[in-house]
């Protein structure tokens, strides 16, 4: 009986080694291929979005730096004009020659 079980579990390791070794020589189903190649064309739809965003904020960015250079040329206008318009500072104060 002893040797009946002996030989059962060879028998059975045995099939276990060459169902592994089988399925490791089996080819890759054809759809494998076709995920491989699928995340790379989304890496490169996702690199292609983030550029145009990058594109886009800086095209912002430059828009807003003009503006900002307008702002300040209009500012230093305005600081001019406001400097010109204000009346002489005389130091000496006014007399009054009239006395009673």
């Amino acid at each position: 009986m002893r040797g009946m079980c002996k030989r059962a579990w060879i028998s059975l390791g045995g099939g276990l080694l060459w169902a592994i070794a089988l399925s490791a020589c089996g080819s890759l189903p054809a759809t494998s291929v076709d995920k491989k190649s699928d995340p790379a064309a989304v890496d490169s739809s996702v690199v292609q979005s983030l550029q145009r965003q990058v594109r886009e904020r800086e095209k912002r960015i430059a828009e807003l730096e003009s503006q900002l250079d307008a702002l300040k040329v209009i500012d230093q206008d305005v600081e001019k004009r406001r400097k010109s318009s204000r009346p002489p500072v005389t130091l000496t104060p006014a007399t009054t020659d009239q006395l009673p």
